[in-house]
């Protein structure tokens, strides 16, 4: 994806890694009977991400973390949205740059 605060980087892509961990309110009828309407579906949010990483130049790894944690607060049940970005090829001494936004559900009273 194009991402970064460089001129370069706004015309190279880039690799980045991302990792999202959702905690998500434990259902009254459980996980292990197989109703899929108790768990949410890493296909569709796995590809909410790749449509967001395509829609241009994003300047901040923030900026982009803050939105994946945005998408995956769009499903009800998550109550908190971990999201690391990382930028994978930006310096040769070390694995990769980034960072991590953790978001809450606000709470409706």
């Amino acid at each position: 994806m194009f991402i970064g605060v460089h001129e370069h980087e706004r015309h190279s892509r880039q690799r980045v890694a991302i990792d999202v961990e959702l905690e998500m309110g434990y259902p009254a009828d459980g996980f292990s009977k197989g109703i899929y309407k108790n768990v949410g579906c890493y296909e569709t949010l796995v590809g909410n991400i790749k449509n967001l990483s395509k829609k241009g130049h994003v300047v901040l790894v923030e900026t982009f973390a803050d939105q994946i944690a945005d998408i995956a607060l769009d499903d009800r049940r998550v109550i908190t949205a971990s999201v690391t970005v990382e930028k994978l090829d930006v310096f040769p001494d070390c694995d990769a740059v980034g960072t991590t936004i953790k978001k809450y559900r606000e709470k409706v009273t």
